[in-house]
């Protein structure tokens, strides 16, 4: 009989279908996928694991494909305001009803009484989704995002043919390890062997080289392979230039980008003869039309990351912009970012989760003119908006003129800040996907 449950109610379902909300491992995800018959072998799949700078990698790996005619899908977590958001196909959100009935295959094959019960996370619940909608709708490109370390993420359970990390920074320590050369080594478990491991920092970890030695993976480097000039904005690959000044995304996750949809041209086009050689007549765009993919970077943008929300209007509101930085290398990046920008004064709406290094955080905007505006996150991770102004004011560097408030919302927090600012000031909003999330849908209802 076919179930009735709509979106709401399978999130509910899927949030209690397992006691622990974090239970690592591939086995559970393996055995679906074998029962549910996904299968990539007539696809391409690019993996993109990291710290930081994931989602936007995928996001513009994901437009130039589009643009190259390929069918693409992509899985991304987590979602700001939708779970839709998590899965694309060519560029659309998945719809409720193709959604509905995947989890409810899933959760028949899962509970199939000739074999054994399988219990499954809420994250694989929905990486599970995501294969098998792209396997279901044979899409020719498959791009997945790590969600947690990526040797036992759920995602790994399929092999790459690009495998990419963006960054190495210190986060979920407790299930990754408390060194970058721990976490680095759990992050190059996504690496396969004689496929390309694209590795987006200039001095990787040593133990994700050893890593990649030891299996045999092909590592194409930053600083080696492909080059990025921070101080020109130019990016070299292949002989080719790319200029990251008009991107609205982090410029690093840019060059990783690029760097990973070369290799993917290379391994299209190294004479193997597959779905995406004999659907595409010429060479990969990559290499046949700089100019198009000069226009895919400068307009490539993500929910959340970099985001403008509302751009200055000259004498009636200031910019508002929103970034999910919620560790201490993303806020460091969006430091420096808001500093490029021109303001008296900048609001910055914060609400972080406990196990976040919040105060070294926050403390790299603290020479900053700030008006703090600290925020309560309601979850049970989330943190209470006293520690974040504990943070800010212990900074030695803390900007004379600065202020720094608590709120007991993201919603009373920010709609301060908005009644606050001034023409020439700037509202930041960062520190969680809950935070950014929180304003989004302020917005969405007002």
């Amino acid at each position: 009989m076919k179930n009735n449950k709509g979106l709401s109610d399978w999130l509910t379902y899927i949030e209690q279908a397992h006691t622990k909300e974090i239970d690592m491992g591939l086995s559970r995800t393996e055995d679906i996928v074998n029962r549910l018959q996904i299968d990539f072998t007539k696809q391409y799949v690019v993996t993109v694991g990291g710290t930081n700078g994931k989602g936007t990698t995928c996001a513009l790996i994901e437009q130039i494909c589009l643009h190259a005619g390929l069918t693409v899908g992509v899985y991304s977590s987590p979602h700001l305001v939708s779970f839709r958001e998590r899965i694309r196909l060519n560029g659309h959100l998945i719809t409720e009803v193709m959604l509905c009935d995947i989890f409810e295959q899933i959760d028949l094959s899962r509970k199939d009484p000739s074999q054994k019960l399988i219990e499954l996370t809420y994250f694989e619940f929905a990486t599970l989704a995501a294969l098998k909608a792209f396997s279901a709708q044979k899409v020719d490109v498959v791009i997945l995002e790590v969600g947690l370390g990526g040797r036992l993420d759920a995602v790994n359970v399929i092999d790459a043919d690009v495998a990419v990390i963006t960054s190495i920074g210190l986060d979920h320590q407790d299930w990754l390890g408390d060194t970058k050369e721990k976490i680095a080594f759990e992050k190059a478990g996504i690496f396969r062997a004689n496929t390309p491991a694209i590795i987006g920092e200039e001095q990787p970890q040593q133990s994700m080289l050893d890593y990649a030695q030891q299996i045999g993976a092909k590592v194409v480097c930053r600083g080696k392979d492909f080059f990025f000039n921070e101080a020109t904005n130019l990016i070299r690959i292949q002989g080719e230039l790319f200029s990251t000044e008009n991107a609205k995304i982090p410029k690093q996750n840019v060059v990783t980008a690029l760097a990973a949809v070369n290799a993917l041209s290379q391994k299209v086009f190294s004479g193997e003869a597959n779905v995406l050689s004999r659907k595409l007549t010429t060479a990969f765009p990559f290499l046949s039309a700089t100019n198009d993919i000069q226009a895919i970077i400068d307009k490539t943008q993500v929910l959340g990351r970099h985001h403008i929300l509302r751009q200055q209007q000259k004498g009636k509101c200031c910019a508002v912009m929103l970034d999910v930085a919620h560790n201490e290398d993303s806020a460091l990046q969006l430091s420096r970012l808001i500093r490029t920008y021109s303001f008296i004064t900048c609001h910055i709406v914060a609400g972080m989760l406990k196990d976040k290094n919040i105060e070294v955080s926050l403390q790299t905007f603290s020479d900053i003119q700030a008006h703090w505006y600290c925020s309560t996150l309601p979850t049970a991770r989330g943190e209470r908006a006293e520690r974040l102004v504990r943070a800010v004011n212990s900074s030695a560097q803390l900007n004379k003129k600065s202020k720094v408030e608590a709120f007991d919302s993201v919603e009373m927090a920010y709609k301060q800040a908005l009644t606050n600012a001034k023409v020439n000031d700037i509202i930041l909003v960062m520190g969680s996907f809950l935070t950014v999330a929180a304003v989004l849908k302020y917005h969405a209802s007002a």
